[in-house]
């Protein structure tokens, strides 16, 4: 079904999330999703919307009336240490299951069933979680150099979990908590709880990249993990390398060569060991001597230790005292990122040059999301369970959506130097949500078939309006007659 709401061009409605649980996030009141507190996390079939310590699972917006499942409020307070509030949410979508991976104040992950029961608690850092990413390989590189993850993106520091690591511990926590027998999250059969005479894992191992030290920025607002990139001329070039990318406050850009190996040459590996253990030390000291009230580090989980941080190397940074970096989006494949500063201006960035290549003006307080959309504007586009046989991948279009709130207005331009192609002018009290990439690196054959459209899954980009309910896809290449049906 495809509509025009308000007068506004490229969307396409896909149903209403309407129901009662919603007041316990404060649905009701006028711009209710306007709150920054309210945290929105997307499947391709249900939401999950939370406030501090209130979940709503298994939400969704279709229409038809053999809904499997309900949506129930998850309280989460018993999970949370006294103060601790939750900060950041995403899904995790895996080949059979998905998971809510929760960030909190604390520095804690939380992960939970679809039925809300709690798998997983750790900590990896003393700060806040800002952000959480889930980054999936492009098609065409499973087998040689693929890495699937979720990244915890703190203030000075970013967290990586292997996608691997995340599905084993996680299909064993299904097992025990929810009595999951046979074929469970991995697709696996799984006879028993060890292998080959292994202890099975009961901790996510996970790297760590100090990025505030390496390159002289006092904290990131937001970050990601660009993909793989080679590593220097004078190393091993067996070794791992990740580009990561960092926007904040005294750095408006700024990009990092980060190593996947947890040990590097003996002068780093001294610096990552004694480094972090000096800070914490004097860090304590200083906080006996001079604090007053020792009442509020009371409440900190005493799990969180110094980390052993691994190799970081700075290849490029933009710094501008009059220009803040707010907002980060990387575009699927990691081969660009869209940055919305402080001076209402996105930026373009090539990822693999690390340049600025486009840049636009007059958008404060900005949000932006790519999205691949199909140039003949087909209203399959809607239904996720379609697998675009029809479409090659080359008849989609990368273009990126900006959200502009104080001018209530929400534009697609296509990339890279392509002109706008829609204007959605309802953009007051919304969102613009994605859903969770899902994670194929361990699902598929490493000897699939060079034929990768049928498999090929588009970015897409959904308008949720929250005085309405009304949740659309961002269709911006469809015709107007189809609008209109």
């Amino acid at each position: 079904m495809a509509v025009q709401t308000g007068g506004s061009r490229g969307l396409q409605l896909c149903g209403c999330i309407v129901t009662d649980e919603l007041e316990a996030v404060g649905a009701g009141k006028t711009r209710w999703l306007d709150n920054p507190v309210i945290l929105v996390a997307m499947t391709q079939e249900h939401l999950a919307i939370a406030t501090d310590q209130v979940i709503i699972m298994q939400l969704t917006w279709k229409q038809q009336a053999e809904k499997d499942t309900k949506p129930f409020v998850r309280k989460v307070g018993s999970c949370l240490e006294p103060e601790e509030k939750m900060t950041a949410m995403e899904w995790v979508v895996f080949d059979g299951a998905s998971l809510l991976a929760v960030g909190t104040s604390f520095g804690a992950l939380l992960l939970f069933s679809q039925k809300g029961t709690l798998l997983i608690k750790q900590y990896f850092h003393s700060d806040p979680v800002l952000k959480l990413r889930v980054r999936s390989e492009p098609l065409g590189s499973l087998g040689n150099d693929s890495s699937e993850d979720l990244c915890l993106i703190y203030p000075k520091a970013i967290a990586r979990i292997d996608a691997i690591d995340l599905k084993i511990l996680g299909h064993k926590k299904l097992r025990e908590r929810e009595g999951m027998e046979g074929e469970g999250l991995l697709g696996w059969k799984v006879g028993g709880d060890t292998q080959d005479g292994e202890a099975p894992i009961n901790r996510l191992p996970f790297l760590m990249w100090n990025i505030n030290r390496t390159a002289g920025a006092l904290a990131c607002s937001d970050g990601a993990l660009a993909g793989i990139m080679p590593p220097p001329l004078l190393e091993l070039q067996g070794k791992r390398h990740y580009c990561a990318l960092t926007v904040g406050p005294d750095c408006t850009l700024a990009a990092f060569r980060v190593s996947g190996e947890k040990q590097g040459s003996l002068v780093s590996a001294i610096i990552d060991k004694v480094m972090p253990a000096s800070v914490t030390k004097i860090s304590n000291l200083a906080k006996r001597f001079w604090q007053k009230d020792e009442s509020s580090e009371s409440n900190r989980p005493l799990e969180v230790s110094p980390q052993t941080f691994s190799r970081a190397s700075v290849i490029t940074s933009l710094k501008d005292n009059m220009r803040k970096g707010e907002r980060l989006a990387v575009a699927p494949g990691g081969s660009l990122a869209a940055i919305a500063d402080s001076l209402g201006r996105v930026l373009l960035v090539d990822v693999n040059a690390v340049v600025v290549v486009r840049l636009w003006k007059g958008y404060r307080d900005a949000h932006c999301l790519f999205l691949e959309a199909p140039v003949d504007g087909s209203a399959d586009y809607a239904d996720p369970q379609k697998k675009h046989l029809s479409l090659r991948r080359q008849q989609y279009r990368l273009c990126l959506a900006i959200h502009a709130p104080r001018r209530g207005v929400i534009e697609i331009w296509q990339m890279r130097h392509g002109g706008r192609v829609a204007v959605i002018r309802d953009g007051e009290s919304c969102r613009l949500l994605q859903p969770a990439c899902q994670l194929r690196s361990v699902a598929l054959e490493l000897d699939t078939k060079d034929d990768e459209d049928e498999t090929f899954e588009p970015a897409r980009v959904y308008f949720l309006h929250g005085d309405s309910g009304s949740l659309s896809l961002i269709n911006p290449f469809m015709p107007i007659k189809k609008r209109m049906s």
